[in-house]
């Protein structure tokens, strides 16, 4: 049997990051991951602000380290495109960076990320990396938890934390989390080349076409002329409408003049894979007695722009906190660990809430090409449409209808 003061299930962003952050406090933990990496992952490949500035935190030279590899592209903003086809391009303002000559955000593939934070975590003395180990169960005991492996290999910790993602068993039990299919988005990855079209500045693309709302089309420019290009709705709707999203995806680019246009010399590389994203439908406890949730197994993929690694990256610094506290303190109590919850709410609740109510306004297709059009025409709008992704004091104007009366007055 192996001990450890903390074990980490999973070895993703938010579990690396965890550890990483341990290693920082100087407290030993084991990471374990059901694959060897380099692994693949389904992902729309978008790494955001919020990884950057969580990166500054733990290790100013790891992210310059980062920002220097090839595997990535720089990115500087975000392309919206209403079901009339009429876009909208909004630079990303949050370079917390400025001073290191850091880029906002950059686009990369998870399976080079991943192994880029696995690569760091495997030169950290503190932490125990245990991949092709998949931990199929957990006991609490008296004085700790006791987690089985498949190879029949026990680990004894006194706190856990479950980062093993979309479809971790543990989001359930212990964690208490059960989603609906309203929340579930099913999203199909694609990777192409010879696509064209992209912003100099290696904009991220989210196309809203009018058979998905509020779901989306989606494409991200990679090195070496590779795109990432999916779709993504929610579960339930898939059902009752009974859509075949590979096909609207293919039809889209097949059929719509804009995309035909940039896909005309485009070739399909890889296989297109479905995936499942837990998307968040409310402020839940996300840790309880001896354990935290973190990344996708919590639940936190914003519910319109699908981001996924950025939270999971704040989540996993907090775990790793929480950490710390409970152990000078002794104190791994449901009650004491709810300081986790809050530290994670205090960052991302208020985005999470306003974006689950934004949801509402852009399924109407109408409502969103107007949107849309006054944008591209008000000066005021732009901006303000710009400033509401960093800042959320602005964001609320959008979950409200006043906004929108204001836009349908002319005003």
């Amino acid at each position: 049997m192996k001990r450890t003061d903390v074990c980490i299930v999973g070895a993703g962003p938010s579990g690396s990051i965890a550890a990483l952050f341990l290693a920082k406090y100087g407290i030993n933990c084991i990471l374990t991951d059901k694959a060897k990496f380099p692994r693949d992952k389904i992902c729309g490949d978008g790494i955001s602000g919020w990884v950057v500035t969580i990166l500054n935190e733990l290790d100013k030279d790891l992210l310059i380290r980062l920002s220097k590899q090839s595997f990535l592209l720089p990115s500087h903003g975000i392309r919206l495109v209403a079901p009339n086809h009429k876009s909208l391009d909004l630079p990303f303002l949050d370079n917390n960076q400025a001073d290191l000559d850091i880029p906002p955000g950059f686009i990369g593939k998870r399976l080079d990320f991943d192994n880029f934070l696995i690569d760091e975590v495997k030169t950290k003395k503190e932490i125990d990396l245990l991949e092709a180990t998949e931990i199929i169960g957990y006991t609490k005991e008296k004085d700790g938890i006791r987690l089985q492996t498949s190879d029949e290999t026990e680990i004894f910790c006194r706190i856990v934390i479950f980062s093993n993602g979309a479809n971790s068993k543990f989001m359930q039990d212990p964690g208490g989390i059960y989603k609906s299919k309203t929340h579930i988005m099913t999203g199909i990855k694609s990777y192409y080349t010879g696509v064209t079209g992209f912003h100099e500045q290696n904009y991220v693309e989210l196309h809203f076409l009018k058979d998905i709302l509020p779901g989306y089309f989606w494409i991200f420019p990679l090195p070496n002329g590779l795109a990432n290009v999916g779709i993504g709705l929610d579960q339930e709707r898939i059902r009752k409408k009974k859509l075949n999203l590979k096909a609207i995806m293919l039809e889209a680019i097949e059929t719509l003049p804009y995309l035909k246009e940039r896909f005309k010399d485009a070739e399909l590389v890889s296989k297109i894979q479905a995936h499942s994203l837990p998307l968040w439908d409310g402020k839940r406890f996300i840790s309880g007695d001896r354990y935290m949730l973190t990344g996708d197994a919590a639940s936190l993929i914003d519910p319109i722009t699908g981001e996924g690694i950025g939270h999971a990256a704040i989540s996993g610094m907090y775990a790793a906190e929480q950490c710390k506290r409970s152990l000078e303190s002794n104190d791994f109590s449901a009650k004491f660990m709810r300081n986790y919850d809050k530290q994670v709410y205090k960052r991302i609740g208020k985005e999470l809430k306003i974006s689950s109510k934004i949801v509402h306004f852009i399924k109407h297709p109408w409502l969103f090409n107007l949107i849309m059009t006054k944008a591209n025409s008000s000066k005021i709008l732009k901006e303000k449409l710009t400033l509401a992704m960093t800042d959320l004091e602005v964001r609320k104007e959008l979950n409200g209808p006043w906004l929108y009366l204001k836009i349908l007055m002319g005003r």
